[in-house]
């Protein structure tokens, strides 16, 4: 990215996987290029990991967490040592928490939109040329949209990627409210 790095990436989080990746490859990568520039005085990490913010849209922020640590166990990331599995499953989640935030954006349900939700994602199509769905992308889009305008100050001059993960299915689901918005817009700009 010209100008530097990524501030934050932003997510839709609908199981766990595509949120423990990022965070595990971020985490990762970011410790190996730390190791690098203790062995290396010519190595320098010019810009830290961004804040990884996964936007859960179908269940608790803690249940993603535990997923996440779970998916980390079975990858082999548990440091084998002499405490109890409890104290280890609680440093590794520890260990994720540091990399990721996970924000509740689940609204009134899994694949259930609000009409703001709609309206959303309807006038970011129309304003983008890109479209998201209802049940994933563009949740979690609306979500962190609006948690960027609770606290402006906090993303202001920030650089924020934001992951578009898919989900195209989902807007089968919610296609005749969809069509009803777009239709009005249609009819009005004649």
């Amino acid at each position: 990215i010209e100008g530097g790095g990524i501030d934050h990436v932003v997510f839709s989080c609908g199981s766990g996987g595509t949120a423990t990746g990022i965070a595990l490859g971020f985490a990762l990568s970011g410790e190996y290029n730390n190791n690098r520039n203790n062995n290396d005085q010519k190595v320098s990490s010019a810009h830290p990991s961004p804040q990884i913010h996964a936007m859960g849209v179908c269940d608790h922020p803690d249940y993603f967490y535990q997923t996440m640590t779970t998916i980390a166990q079975g990858m082999g990331l548990l440091n084998k040592s002499e405490q109890k599995q409890d104290d280890d499953d609680d440093a590794l989640q520890s260990r994720i928490r540091k990399y990721i935030t996970v924000h509740q954006a689940k609204g009134l349900g899994y694949a259930v939109s609000t009409t703001e939700e709609l309206e959303f994602i309807r006038q970011f199509a129309l304003d983008t040329g890109i479209v998201l769905d209802p049940v994933y992308s563009g949740k979690a889009l609306y979500n962190f949209y609006n948690l960027v305008k609770e606290n402006p100050d906090k993303y202001r001059n920030q650089k924020i990627l934001f992951w578009h993960t898919g989900g195209s299915l989902g807007l089968y689901e919610q296609e005749e409210k969809l069509m009803e918005r777009f239709e009005s817009t249609s009819s009005s700009s004649v």
